[in-house]
């Protein structure tokens, strides 16, 4: 069994202690009781159970060591979760707890498999194409919103004082505004995903995607102006994503334009 393998298998093991075989109640109660819960020890002891089964059965290294290992990745899930419990029930900490267990499992297994120099020197091979792609990404998400929403600002005066006039455009204008941002995100990230991955045509569909759904909008005035509102945001969100695109693929990828 290569190396590569026990690292894929400790991360399988994870995701399933912590999403198939953690009951929701565990969860409650965890976050009820924190440390003093009993679901918490059932959690942490299936994890051991799978970390232990997986150096076991797809290593070489012996029962301590296997223990060690083992021992490691309880303790620290235990501490991981625990912290979780207290804090705030948000996107952020779910991708933060996640992130900490999965960086966990990383650093156990480069210990284990005499690799941790390697992962250390990594950074060595950082390049400007790498630095590019992540710049292109953090470019898209809140910098673009920021020039979407001044471009938009004419029109979003005329748009609140329009819903200012009736209880229904006063309920439209309230309704999952940040859902509207999330969704720009959303967009924003799978159209410059495409591009770096040369799926022009991808893009095609996904606006097409989201023009049908905006299609009910037309049944009235108020719903019209909206939806011109909705498809210039989304034009001008489309635009800015598709350049700074086409110049982080540039960069990173040398892809040539419409092949």
């Amino acid at each position: 069994m290569s190396e590569i393998s026990i690292l894929v298998a400790l991360v399988l093991a994870h995701i399933l202690g912590d999403f198939y075989l953690q009951p929701s109640k565990w969860v409650t109660e965890r976050n009820i009781n924190h440390h003093k819960s009993s679901a918490l020890y059932k959690h942490i002891l299936v994890h051991g159970v799978l970390s232990l089964g997986v150096f076991t059965l797809l290593s070489h290294y012996g029962w301590v060591s296997s223990l060690i290992y083992c021992a490691v990745i309880i303790v620290s899930h235990f501490t991981i979760d625990m912290i979780k419990s207290y804090a705030p029930k948000t996107t952020l900490s779910f991708l933060i707890d996640q992130g900490a267990h999965i960086l966990i499992l990383v650093l156990i297994w480069s210990f284990a498999t005499a690799k941790l120099d390697d992962i250390a020197t990594l950074y060595k091979n950082i390049t400007y194409k790498h630095l590019a792609l992540v710049i292109g990404y953090l470019i898209i998400l809140k910098p673009t919103s920021i020039v979407i929403t001044m471009v938009l600002a004419p029109w979003t005066k005329e748009l609140n004082d329009k819903a200012s006039q009736t209880a229904q455009s006063a309920s439209n204008k309230s309704s999952l505004e940040s859902a509207g941002k999330m969704i720009g995100y959303l967009e924003r990230l799978l159209i410059l995903t495409f591009i770096v991955l040369n799926q022009f045509a991808a893009i095609g569909f996904l606006l097409a995607t989201k023009s049908v759904f905006r299609f009910g909008d037309l049944t009235n005035s108020q719903g019209k102006k909206l939806t011109e509102y909705v498809m210039l945001g989304t034009l001008t969100s489309f635009t800015i994503t598709i350049f700074v695109g086409l110049a982080t693929s540039a960069i990173v990828t040398h892809l040539p334009i419409g092949k």
